[in-house]
């Protein structure tokens, strides 16, 4: 396994603030990124004597972390953030990620009396805050927010001047994390009745044509009040919930059953194959025919005297 540095870039969906820019002691890259469309996953590596830190604004963000042979999965959504530690293996998994924006940062650890420009006492005082988190998953209020956001228009001068003061808006921050509260592995189970009934209700009618109207009705709020608490309890809009659970059965149907995109893109409510492609296209970074033949290990079936995979098409052919 190896070390993973991105280099300096700006551009309209990737932004990335490098040390040889900011010139702050203790501080690897600062980025942010804002991607519309999937993009892709980065393979296990690990960071010497760094713990960093992701801060999803909107989205999903799929993160594996392998400890003694076992491989633990997270998922970091909206006003949310996930730490990794020095020398923790880590990866994005195996397919491309989800549109999603963050902010993300990197702390060294190397040198406990110089860190981020401060004096050496107060170096000191904030590393030893930095080893003491343990916790990967952490959610977020809006000033911490607020807070990293101006951390990085600051920095984005790439002036002495404003570095200085980003760099007391990246402390405020960093300080503020052991603060946040740890998010349990089932979250789902967290969120007021409410919205669970809404979510429910969901699951349980995936292959319908489900209306945002619906859920709101469900959940006993007004539609605008309903996206306001559906965005603050599970940090990414219902209408980009509906569509990653809409997603994720769509890629278990493909790798696991014969059935046709046309017929497996109305049977989720998609109103078109073309638009069921589109999106998935989106959200995957490849089109279903594409997935299904790169993930799946088709088990072929006899037929009189040859051999036909079960997952071919008239449509993929």
């Amino acid at each position: 396994m190896y070390e993973i540095f991105d280099e300096f870039c700006w551009s309209k969906q990737k932004k990335t603030i490098t040390k040889d820019k900011h010139h702050v002691p203790g501080l690897g890259n600062f980025s942010h990124w804002n991607y519309t469309t999937s993009s892709t996953p980065s393979p296990m590596h690990y960071h010497s004597d760094i713990i960093e830190v992701h801060c999803l604004l909107k989205g999903t963000r799929y993160t594996q972390i392998e400890k003694d042979g076992q491989i633990k999965k997270y998922t970091t959504m909206g006003n949310q953030a996930f730490l990794t530690f020095p020398f923790e293996m880590h990866s994005n998994g195996n397919e491309p990620l989800a549109p999603c924006e963050f902010y993300a940062f990197q702390i060294n650890t190397s040198d406990p009396y110089n860190m981020l420009g401060l004096n050496r006492e107060y170096s000191f005082l904030l590393y030893q805050q930095l080893v003491k988190l343990k916790d990967h998953h952490l959610n977020m209020g809006a000033t911490h927010i607020s807070t990293l956001r101006s951390a990085f228009n600051f920095f984005s001068d790439l002036t002495p001047e404003s570095t200085m003061i980003g760099i007391q808006f990246l402390t405020c921050f960093i300080l503020n994390l052991q603060f946040m509260t740890p998010i349990q592995e089932s979250q789902i189970s967290q969120v007021e009745d409410s919205i669970k009934r809404a979510i429910d209700y969901l699951t349980a009618n995936i292959h319908r044509n489900i209306q945002l109207s619906d859920l709101a009705e469900i959940s006993g709020y007004s539609l605008s009040r309903f996206k306001y608490k559906f965005k603050e309890s599970i940090g990414i809009t219902p209408a980009e919930y509906v569509t990653l659970q809409k997603l994720e059965v769509a890629k278990t149907q493909l790798l696991e059953s014969p059935v046709s995109i046309t017929e497996l893109a109305y049977s989720l409510g998609f109103s078109s194959s073309n638009y069921f492609s589109s999106v998935f296209k989106k959200f995957t970074g490849c089109t279903p025919q594409f997935y299904r033949k790169q993930y799946s290990f088709p088990m072929p079936e006899k037929r009189g005297n040859s051999i036909v995979s079960i997952f071919t098409h008239p449509e993929e052919s």
